[in-house]
């Protein structure tokens, strides 16, 4: 029998989050070794943050639309769907969050060590983990009840 306790089994979306930070784990690797490598690595860090970003653009869309669905029940909030404002528990948003700014600083880091390189499509990459996020929030997140029918 699994005790994990009340904290850890209230989280709901823990593949999401599982998600945010093993595609941080082989984001960081692919690109440090692209940054230390260039020459047999920078093609990777092309295919891995172009793959991730049209993920993430997906994802995005997934959480807009499960966001719209949400909204005729929910007062959904931009900054609650996309930033985790009001909608998350602090233990996910922390975590999602790091995980967005963790790729985040990498990428900008790494462009700007191997500047004019394949490293500079390294800031597609968190677009993501910035999805998983978003899906996070349309998916599991609280949002107050609508108040009124009328828009």
């Amino acid at each position: 029998m699994n005790d994990d306790g009340p904290a850890q089994s209230a989280i709901k979306g823990k593949r999401l989050i599982a998600a945010a930070w093993q595609s941080t784990a082989v984001f960081l690797l692919v690109l440090l070794a692209g940054v230390v490598r260039l020459d047999l690595f920078g093609v990777a860090v092309v295919i891995v943050s172009v793959v991730m970003f049209g993920l993430g653009v997906l994802l995005l869309a997934i959480a807009f639309a499960l966001g719209i669905r949400r909204s005729r029940a929910e007062e959904i909030s931009v900054a609650g769907l996309f930033l985790l404002q009001g909608s998350s528990p602090p233990v996910v948003r922390k975590v999602l969050i790091t995980s967005v700014l963790a790729q985040l600083t990498a990428a900008l880091v790494a462009s700007g060590l191997r500047i004019y390189t394949e490293i500079a499509f390294a800031i597609l990459a968190p677009t993501f983990v910035f999805g998983l996020a978003s899906v996070w929030a349309g998916r599991y997140g609280s949002f107050p009840p609508r108040t009124s029918d009328s828009v």
